[in-house]
C-alpha cells in the first residue's frame, strides 16, 4: 500500500556524459494537482488523472484540455485506462471505500462508478485488455488471502481471491505509485508484488485460470518492491520499483525471460523508479520524482536523460509519450527518439 511516496527530487550523482538530454515539451495544465494516472489510446486523445479527484481529457494532443471530477470527496485517482477520446475508467485509491473504480462514455462530462471497495481494501493498480474488455485490479491481501479483482464487461465485478496458484506473503500487496503494477499485453497479464519478504511477479496467459507467482531479485520488504510491469508474453516481462526507503537498493529494473532474471543497465536517476512504459520501437522509459530517461534497448548501456522534473507516470502512443508529475507536470516527447547506438561493453 502506498497512501503517499515522498522521495527527495535528486538525480543520481553520476550522469551519462555519451548523452544529451532532450528536452521534454512542457504542455499547459492545472498546477494545482497532482497527475499520477496517464493514458494515451490514439495520438489526438490523452487522459490524466491526479489528486483534487480531478480527471483531464485532450483529444489535440495536449494542448488543451478539459477538466471533470467524478466525486466531489479529496480521492486521488491514481490510474486511468482510457479506451478512446469518449469512454475511459479511473481508479481511485485508499481504504474506507475510497478504492472506486469510474466510468464515462461521455467524454468525461459524466461519470458512473461502477466499483467502490470495501472498507479495509486497498486497490493499488488496474488494466483492461483492449481485445476484450476484462479488467484486472490488484489489492493489498487481506487476512491472507489474496485481494484481486476481474471483470469481463467493466460492468460486474468479481472478487478473485483464488486467481493465485500460491497464498500471498505476510503483507504482500503492491505499490500505488504509478498505476503501472499490473499489465496486459501480447495475451498476457502481468502484475508486480510489494511490501513482503519477496518481490514477486505474477503472470498468467490471457486464457488461463491461474496467474503464477514467480520471486524477483528486485529489493523487498516494506515499501519496496516492483511498481510497474510490462509483458511481452507470459515468460517475457520487463518490470521496475525499487526500495522508497533506501534509494541505493539494486537492482531497479529487471528482464524475465524463459525463467531466468538480467539485471538492466541502470538509469540515472536516484531512488525506487515508479514507472515502465515501452516505445513502440522497443525503447524503455522510466520515472520517478528525480525525473525520467530513456533506455534505446533492454541491450544498451546508455540511458538518455529526459528530465529532471518531478514525474511518476508516463504512457506512449504511435506518436508521442506523455509524462505526469507534481505540481502540474505535464511533459510531451515525440516520436522516434533516435539516439546515437550503444550497447553494453
Amino acid at each position: 500500500m502506498l497512501a503517499s511516496i515522498m522521495i527527495a527530487s535528486t538525480l543520481a550523482a553520476t550522469m551519462l556524459t555519451s548523452a544529451t538530454a532532450i528536452e521534454l515539451e512542457r504542455l499547459p495544465t492545472r498546477p494545482d494537482v497532482h497527475w499520477i494516472g496517464v493514458s494515451t489510446p490514439s495520438p489526438d486523445v490523452v487522459w490524466i488523472s491526479g489528486s483534487k479527484a480531478t480527471i483531464a481529457r485532450s483529444v489535440d494532443a495536449g494542448q488543451t484540455w478539459n477538466y471533470s471530477t467524478p466525486s466531489n470527496s479529496t480521492l486521488e485517482f491514481r490510474d486511468i485506462e482510457g479506451l478512446d477520446d469518449q469512454h475511459a475508467f479511473a481508479l481511485s485509491i485508499g481504504k474506507n471505500g475510497n478504492s472506486r473504480i469510474y466510468y464515462t462514455n461521455n467524454g468525461g462530462d459524466s461519470w458512473q462508478l461502477r466499483y467502490r471497495a470495501g472498507g479495509n481494501q486497498f486497490l493499488n493498480c488496474f488494466a483492461i485488455a483492449p481485445e476484450t474488455n476484462e479488467v484486472w485490479g490488484f489489492g493489498d491481501s487481506i487476512d491472507g488471502k489474496w485481494d484481486l479483482l476481474r471483470s469481463t464487461d467493466g460492468r460486474n465485478w468479481l472478487s478473485s481471491s483464488n486467481a493465485v496458484g500460491s497464498p500471498p506473503l505476510s503483507a504482500e500487496g503492491g505499490l500505488a505509485a504509478s498505476g503501472g503494477c499490473v499489465r496486459y499485453g501480447k495475451n498476457a497479464w502481468a502484475i508486480g508484488t510489494a511490501n513482503a519478504a519477496t518481490a514477486r511477479l505474477l503472470v498468467k496467459r490471457s486464457f488461463g485460470i491461474r496467474f503464477k507467482a514467480i520471486e524477483t531479485p528486485l529489493p523487498a520488504g516494506p515499501g519496496a518492491g516492483i511498481a510497474s510491469v510490462w509483458p511481452f508474453a507470459e515468460d517475457h516481462v520487463l518490470m521496475v520499483g525499487g526500495d522508497l526507503k533506501h534509494a541505493e537498493r539494486r537492482p531497479r529494473i529487471v528482464e524475465y525471460n524463459d525463467d531466468s532474471f538480467t539485471p538492466l543497465a541502470e538509469p540515472p536517476l536516484s531512488g525506487a523508479l515508479y514507472s515502465l512504459t515501452v516505445t513502440r520501437d522497443k525503447q524503455l522509459i522510466v520515472s520517478n520524482p528525480s525525473g525520467a530517461a530513456l533506455l534505446p534497448s533492454v541491450d544498451s548501456n546508455n540511458w538518455l536523460p529526459l528530465s529532471d522534473a518531478n514525474i511518476w507516470n508516463s504512457a506512449c502512443n504511435v506518436d508521442a509519450c506523455y509524462f505526469v508529475g507534481k505540481e502540474g507536470y505535464t511533459g510531451k516527447l515525440s516520436l522516434p527518439v533516435t539516439p546515437s547506438p550503444q550497447t553494453r561493453d
